[in-house]
Order: C-alpha cells, then sequence, then structure tokens
C-alpha cells in the first residue's frame, strides 16, 4: 500500500469516527470534540497541496499472460519470464528492463507450479542493467523430484527487489 492510500484511510476513518461520535449526540463519544478538532486532524492526515482524490503516480503493474507453443509468459512491468516445460525440469527466462537513468540490479523470486501441489521457487539474480536497456537469466527450475513436470506451468513473481 503506498504512503498516500494509507494516509486517505486514516483520514477516512478519523471522519468516519468523529461522525460515529456526532451521531451519538455525545453520549460515549470524545468530549470537547468538535467538526474543527475533526477537520484539523484531517488535515494533519492528508498531506498539504494533495487532495485524496488525485491518483496515484505509478499505479500497479497488470500482470499479462501469453502462451507461445509450449511456453507460457508472464509479463509483468518491467519483467517478463518465459517457462518451458522440459524432460529434467521447467526451463524459465527472466529478462528486466530498466527504464532509469542509472544501472540498477535486481533480485527477482519466482515460483513455478502446477496450481495443486508441484511447486519450485527460484531467485534470479540480475546484476548490472545498464540505463534503458535490458538483460536476462534463465536457467531449469525444479525436476522430476517434485513430480511430473507441469506442461502447462503457472508463473508467480512471489517478490521484486532493485537495488
Amino acid at each position: 500500500m503506498h504512503l498516500r492510500t494509507a494516509l486517505q484511510v486514516a483520514a477516512a476513518v478519523l471522519t468516519l469516527l468523529a461522525a460515529g461520535c456526532s451521531a451519538e449526540g455525545g453520549n460515549g463519544g470524545t468530549p470537547g470534540a468538535s467538526p474543527a478538532a475533526t477537520a484539523s486532524a484531517e488535515a494533519a492526515v492528508t498531506p498539504s497541496g494533495e487532495t485524496p482524490s488525485a491518483p496515484s503516480p505509478d499505479p500497479d503493474p497488470v500482470p499479462s499472460f501469453s502462451q507461445d507453443g509450449t511456453t507460457r509468459i508472464l509479463r509483468y512491468g518491467d519483467v517478463e519470464v518465459k517457462a518451458t516445460p522440459k524432460e529434467n525440469g521447467v526451463f524459465t527466462a527472466v529478462t528486466v528492463h530498466n527504464d532509469t537513468d542509472e544501472s540498477v540490479n535486481f533480485d527477482i523470486v519466482v515460483s513455478i507450479g502446477d496450481d495443486i501441489d508441484w511447486v519450485a521457487t527460484n531467485t534470479f539474480r540480475i546484476y548490472g542493467v545498464p540505463a534503458h536497456g535490458s538483460r536476462s537469466e534463465a536457467e531449469s527450475v525444479g525436476g522430476t523430484h517434485l513430480g511430473p513436470i507441469p506442461q502447462q506451468p503457472k508463473i508467480y513473481i512471489d517478490r521484486i527487489s532493485t537495488y
């Protein structure tokens, strides 16, 4: 949750609490709480110059799934994960795109599964992705020790860290 959203929720809770106190006619409410006190509490919670209805500057990316032959593809923001079932595991390739003005390192935790009980997790560490460039890392994830290799693997991005 973004800080701005948390502040908006806190302001809404304060407003509801103040409305509940005034609806009770002062019985059981906060003694001496006036609408002016409520307004000043809201002003303290809402950053100055911002309105609660302003859209978030960085909306969360929307995942996009596709398939190319036996390869399942997940695109999420600047990350693309391709998972291809092979004889001894799921060949997984992670590509990251760096839209910043400086080099960035990525740690991406990916889980591949069959939506039942076969799950394998791997951390892909992709170092030195150049400014406005991209870089990939690939390896086999999981294996037959987990059971039959999923032929339509499900892809999950558990965590994305940049530094």
